[in-house]
């Protein structure tokens, strides 16, 4: 648990609408926590606000779509819509409007989930989701960080680093045992890489998350290092029947994303 912190004070100054320090308080008390959520108590403990002031600006922001409030637990987290509102401001835009047609006809043909992730300090980050209908499904959560060396995504991204910079970032940030099928040995880990290079596609079979199997493939701009992963994935019971046409969708899906971006698979021709 990390130590409260004291409300910031502004200088004064007549144009400085006072609500938006105790706002971004809040957010900033969010954005520190466990994934699972914060309570009121620990907010009001970290932003230095009064309980009442927190409170009323936690429902505001859950009025307006930004807070989310787990109704059993009655724990707060920022929305998906806050992340999307972030992402947007970064530098995909291009990417999500090219592949956003690209993932609803993967979903569309498929009927599993499709997830867009980027790069981000020795991990993946999620910017873009679009969630199966089904009722036994498996989506990420756009802002959601996933591992390199568990996740289709990550492998994809992993694979065309460098052996030394792999290394450095494996090592910094760890192979944990996500689940009994997760590789955590470097040596066993590198070989799967030489396979994903090699089909153009990555697989978590059940690596992440017990019962699920996720394919993924890379994109590529006009540099030699992916930009981003694209990946469906679903409960292991239906993703098995489908896995070669699920592989060569995802090729044709990111082989077009990454032409449209100025960049082309490794070994490839572009595409004119």
């Amino acid at each position: 648990m990390k130590k409260a912190r004291k409300s910031r004070k502004v200088d004064y100054d007549k144009n400085f609408v006072g609500v938006t320090q105790k706002v971004f308080a809040v957010v900033e008390s969010l954005s520190q926590q466990r994934k699972a959520g914060v309570s009121l108590d620990e907010i009001t403990s970290l932003s230095g606000l009064p309980k009442t002031t927190a409170h009323r600006l936690l429902y505001s922001m859950n009025k307006l779509e930004y807070v989310e409030q787990d109704p059993v637990s009655n724990l707060y987290s920022l929305s998906g819509k806050f992340f999307e509102l972030g992402t947007n401001a970064l530098p995909y835009q291009r990417l999500m409007a090219i592949a956003k047609p690209l993932m609803q006809r993967l979903l569309l043909t498929f009927g599993e989930s499709v997830n867009l992730a980027v790069p981000q300090l020795g991990s993946l980050m999620y910017i873009h989701v679009v969630e199966s209908p089904k009722a036994h499904r498996v989506a990420a959560t756009v802002g959601e960080q996933s591992h390199l060396h568990s996740t289709s995504v990550g492998k994809c991204i992993a694979a065309y680093l460098s052996a030394e910079e792999r290394q450095q970032l494996l090592t910094r940030y760890g192979m944990p045992s996500m689940t009994s099928s997760t590789i955590t040995s470097l040596e066993l880990f590198e070989r799967e890489l030489a396979r994903v290079r090699s089909e153009g596609v990555a697989i978590d079979d059940e690596e992440n998350l017990p019962g699920i199997v996720c394919v993924g493939a890379p994109i590529f701009s006009s540099a030699t290092k992916p930009v981003a992963a694209l990946s469906v994935s679903g409960p292991k019971s239906r993703m098995s029947s489908n896995l070669p046409a699920i592989k060569e969708a995802l090729r044709e899906a990111t082989r077009t994303i990454s032409a449209l971006l100025g960049g082309g698979i490794p070994g490839e021709p572009k595409r004119r």
